[in-house]
């Protein structure tokens, strides 16, 4: 079963994204789960949390995955910033679990200087000091490799799982992909990036895909999000991606614009289309 979404506010409610995603015709999405800008995280009230959970069993809607917020760097070298962003994850896990939200994805962040090595021990270290991994999964993201981003290749997020204490998995995310230099829009470049992606993190780590186009071309570092089809990767590289078969049952989750071309829901029916 074809499962897409997109990314959701909770405007009103941590609840109220559902009813958002039904009226976009997903069957999956994101949140944020307070305001991405903002340190500042209160837990929705019980009365939020108790709809959430409640909407949660009865809608076929899953998986719900909330994204780490815009100014979490855990791999940061500044200690006061790393704590923050720790605390920060910490408190994304505990609601997960207070909901049953399936998965926490994060970026890993960026090293500002401080070296790619320095800049993934310290991912390492956040990771392996979250408590409750039990329950929900922790995602990593693939970055596009743009200024310091550590995790823009298979090999470094690697690196991470092989050294933390907790199971955790990857969010493929098809346009960082791209910008870092893995060839999507060709039958030859996905089969060749899907082999990278085996022998290191394993294609079975692979627990959800953010579907996006790019403006930006192959290997250019830029993380500039397109519509489904009318980017770099195009239409034919998109259609590869969704109907592939190991990938075709991984939940895809789009992060593209909202303009006068399209909006989320004709995004969402585009992916539709392009399922064969």
């Amino acid at each position: 079963m074809l499962r897409v979404g997109v990314h959701v506010s909770i405007s009103g409610g941590l609840d109220k994204s559902f009813d958002r995603a039904s009226e976009l015709g997903c069957n999956c999405f994101q949140i944020f789960s307070h305001s991405p800008r903002s340190w500042r995280f209160d837990l929705p009230e019980d009365g939020q949390l108790d709809s959430f959970i409640e909407k949660y069993e009865e809608l076929d809607m899953t998986p719900v995955v909330t994204h780490g917020s815009y100014l979490v760097n855990i791999a940061s070298p500044k200690d006061d910033l790393r704590r923050r962003s720790f605390k920060a994850t910490q408190k994304e896990v505990e609601l997960a679990n207070k909901v049953g939200i399936d998965y926490v994805n994060i970026h890993p962040g960026s090293h500002t200087g401080a070296g790619e090595d320095k800049g993934i021990e310290n991912v390492i270290d956040c990771i392996n000091n979250i408590e409750g991994l039990d329950d929900t999964l922790l995602l990593i993201e693939n970055t596009s490799g743009s200024g310091t981003a550590v995790g823009y290749n298979f090999r470094q997020i690697q690196s991470i799982i092989d050294r933390v204490d907790v199971d955790i998995g990857v969010t493929l995310d098809t346009c960082h992909s791209f910008t870092a230099g893995y060839d999507l829009s060709s039958e030859k470049g996905l089969e060749e990036t899907l082999g990278k992606v085996e022998e290191t993190v394993g294609l079975e780590r692979i627990k959800l895909i953010h579907l996006n186009d790019s403006k930006n071309p192959l290997g250019s570092n830029k993380d500039h999000h397109e519509h489904i089809g009318l980017g770099e990767i195009g239409v034919e590289g998109m259609r590869r991606i969704i109907n592939h078969p190991e990938l075709m049952d991984i939940p895809f989750i789009l992060e593209t614009p909202v303009d006068d071309r399209r909006g989320d829901a004709d995004n969402i029916q585009y992916v539709r289309k392009l399922r064969e």
